[in-house]
């Protein structure tokens, strides 16, 4: 959406700007008296600008005087000339690399016989592949850390002129010897794509930065793009919204600036203490690959742990000393000495669809722009991949060599693709797939369907009946294979749909003998706050049916396990909260709940698995409607206090607002769904603990600015007092809510609401 302010600012810019060239024209002016050296040109000096970009025109590099040029265009985000870099001491940095193989860049495997003996191998059965190599190296000891960027003030020699001001807001960095390989036996390659990726560092009064990647043919010189796209951008920026979010803010979100610097090849040395107090030292894959997947395991609360062996693999230092040390946060403290909260990675690590391409396994089917190196996931042949989750587990540190000497690296020796053996790898993490491979248990309840029928409502007695029917394809899901079911029961307006009308009902469920569950509702108890369900059906509300539930499954397999006679299951219970259905009493669809957002937003990060707090999964497959049922008509602290992050919950953390802070309204709103005149018609629960309730538009406005997890404005005091005085209730009793007469929208309207929080 368009700011019609900034639009206006900048149509009266351009007027201004025109009039400026006309008004010299008519002087007779050849534009050669220009001030501050610009010869007449239109431009602001890099102290004056609080955004810029750039944009490469040519990127070369000349073999016979080792020399690497770049001229870009350097200007605002209206386009306007910026001048004065080459007065500043360090306002841009370098990287330069080109397309390659893994042989290229390899280092030395060692490997030890039955007899103790030690060597190395030059040959690695896992795969040789086409990697990013860079051109200049960092180095620490025996080990290759990454890229060491090019600085003009660093690294140009002295009596040359590496960064110089062309005119019209060109510049040219040139660069010479700035090929570095350190310690690896690669060199320049004109036959190989090439790229540079050149980031503004801080520039200017204003600390500006930006990043750029550039990529060209050295035969033609013509740019193409990005030759190694194994991710879609989206699928990190839906989580770590705005370039300050991922670990160097300063560097932007973009996998193409990760990659240039954490190559396939890059290590770096770790430390850390056993149990037992004895120092271990390790080596860490610094790999853009093996750090997000290291990170994101270790980001998984203790309590999901259970999942895939966390604990006898993942979260074993002695098997995975990387996570162990390394990424454990909860055995490291902050700057007091106090533990550091675990990272709660809002999605189960073993979905690799996450991240990586949706399941596909052809060129032909792959997202635009993304390059065939995306199906590598499926080839199952980098063992290093595999063990910077699952550490040293199995055989994941066996390395064995055949007459030919090649060596066969840990998982690869029995978990490869070559010989059409898919039981490891990508496929092993999902589940219900037409592959001969092993599957996720754990993921498999997703494939569970839900349907209601025969429903009755008995307006006498106020009780609402039904049957619920559980289905994966063809099979019937009986309670033979499912512990237990819960139904959630609830009615909105069919004219006016912006809440749930009832407290939550209490159901009962029993086993049919066909496999199906009858469930019968109690309608009349009022519960905790709102009127009871019987009032809404009798009134023509249409009916809200969420049904949540745990199956047993054949562990590392799609396949239903009967539970014991106890009723426990002897394999995998995997958890299904279906997504909410509404319907009329006739069965045929009702209105749907309206929501302030998009559900698909919090499923670019919370995908399908909703483990958001301590506990069990919670929900896996819900919706906002399910979770609605609890946080909206239960005695649970409203949706949007939750969410937001009053008293510190959800969003409001501290280590989630890493990622995404409240204030990014974006990340979860889109549209005008974020406007009060949207919000709903009934009070909401403020805090369950104290009971205590909030008008709906107050209720919206205060879960972020009367709250202690934001500093926002003049606290937390005076936006209660604000509001509070505009007529809204922030924390008193459901009637007084219920009955307030807030008057926030008089100056919050949508447009300025969408101003203050920059949503245009």
């Amino acid at each position: 959406m368009i700011n019609r302010y900034k639009l206006a600012a900048a149509v009266k810019s351009a007027i201004g700007i025109s009039a400026l060239s006309f008004a010299l024209a008519g002087c007779g002016s050849d534009g050669e008296n220009g001030e501050d050296g610009n010869n007449g040109e239109i431009a602001l000096h890099i102290n004056d600008v609080t955004a810029v970009k750039t944009q490469v025109e040519l990127a070369s590099y000349d073999e016979a005087n080792s020399t690497l040029t770049i001229e870009f265009n350097f200007t605002n985000l209206n386009g306007v000339a910026v001048t004065g870099l080459e007065e500043l001491t360090d306002p841009f940095r370098v990287s330069f690399g080109r397309m390659g193989t893994r042989a290229e860049a390899f280092l030395p495997y060692e490997i030890t016989d039955s007899e103790g003996n030690s060597s190395t191998v030059d040959s690695r059965a896992d795969g040789e592949r086409e990697i990013w190599l860079s051109y200049r190296n960092k180095q620490n000891d025996t080990l290759v850390t990454g890229t060491d960027n090019w600085r003009p003030n660093r690294n140009c020699q002295e009596g040359l002129e590496c960064l110089e001001y062309l005119g019209s807001g060109k510049y040219r960095i040139t660069a010479p010897d700035i090929i570095d390989t350190k310690s690896l036996d690669y060199g320049y390659d004109a036959t190989q794509v090439q790229g540079v990726y050149l980031m503004t560092y801080g520039a200017g009064a204003n600390k500006v930065k930006h990043v750029e990647s550039y990529y060209w043919e050295p035969a033609t010189e013509q740019s193409v793009s990005s030759p190694k796209l194994v991710l879609e951008s989206q699928t990190c920026t839906s989580c770590h919204v705005g370039e300050d979010h991922i670990r160097h803010g300063n560097y932007g979100n973009t996998a193409d600036g990760c990659l240039f610097c954490h190559t396939d090849y890059t290590q770096y040395s770790g430390a850390g203490t056993d149990e037992e107090g004895n120092e271990v030292n390790f080596t860490v894959d610094g790999s853009i690959k093996g750090l997000v997947h290291a990170i994101h395991t270790g980001a998984t609360e203790s309590d999901r742990r259970a999942l895939g062996k966390f604990d006898t693999v993942i979260g074993n230092a002695a098997k995975n000393p990387v996570f162990g040390y390394k990424y454990d946060r909860t055995t490291q403290v902050d700057e007091e000495g106090n533990p550091l909260k675990p990272i709660n990675y809002p999605a189960a690590t073993a979905n690799c669809e996450s991240c990586h391409v949706q399941y596909t396994e052809t060129a032909e089917t792959l997202p635009e722009n993304v390059t065939v190196h995306a199906l590598d996931w499926f080839k199952d042949m980098d063992a290093d991949s595999c063990q910077s989750c699952h550490g040293d587990y199995h055989y994941g540190g066996r390395t064995t060599t055949d007459d030919s000497g090649t060596a066969y690296i840990g998982c690869v020796d029995c978990h490869t693709s070559n010989d059409g053996n898919t039981r490891g790898g990508a496929f092993r993490h999902f589940a219900g797939h037409d592959k001969e491979s092993r599957e996720s248990a754990i993921e498999a309840g997703k494939l569970i369907e839900t349907s209601y029928s025969n429903i009755v409502w008995n307006t006498e007695v106020a009780e609402l009946s039904f049957t619920v029917n559980l289905m994966m394809g063809e099979e019937v899901v009986s309670a033979s294979y499912v512990p237990r079911l819960t139904i959630y029961a609830n009615a909105v307006d069919a004219v006016k749909p912006d809440a749930f009308l009832a407290s939550r009902a209490s159901s009962t469920v029993t086993a049919n003998d066909d496999g199906s569950f009858n469930v019968v509702v109690d309608a009349t108890p009022a519960g905790y706050t709102l009127p009871a369900l019987a009032k809404a059906i009798d009134n023509g509300a249409d009916l809200a049916l969420s049904a949540s539930f745990s199956a047993c499954f054949k562990n590392k397999a799609s396949t239903l396990v009967e539970l014991d006679s106890e009723g426990n299951c002897s394999g995998i219970l995997s958890a299904n909260a279906a997504t909410t259905e509404f319907l009329k009493l006739d069965g045929t669809a009702g209105v749907e709940r309206a929501s302030a957002v998009n559900y698909d937003n919090c499923a670019s990060c919370h995908n399908n698995d909703m483990v958001v707090r301590k506990g069990a999964s919670h929900y896996r497959n819900a919706d906002l409607h399910t979770c609605a049922q609890c946080h909206e008509a239960g005695d649970y602290n409203s949706m949007i206090v939750r969410v937001h992050g009053t008293f510190g919950k959800a969003h409001g953390r501290e280590d989630v607002q890493s990622l995404v802070d409240t204030k990014t309204c974006t990340a979860c709103h889109d549209n005008s769904d974020y406007s009060l005149e949207n919000a709903r018609s009934t009070p909401m629960r403020w805090n369950r603990k104290d009971e205590t309730f909030s008008s709906p538009q107050a209720g919206v406005c205060a879960s972020c600015h009367v709250s202690s997890s934001y500093d926002i404005g003049g606290g937390k005091d005076s936006a209660k007092s604000h509001i509070e005085g505009m007529g809204g209730v922030v924390a008193g009793t459901y009637t007084e809510a219920m009955l307030n007469s807030e008057s926030c929208l008089t100056c919050h309207n949508a447009e300025k609401v969408a101003e203050n929080h920059m949503l245009k």
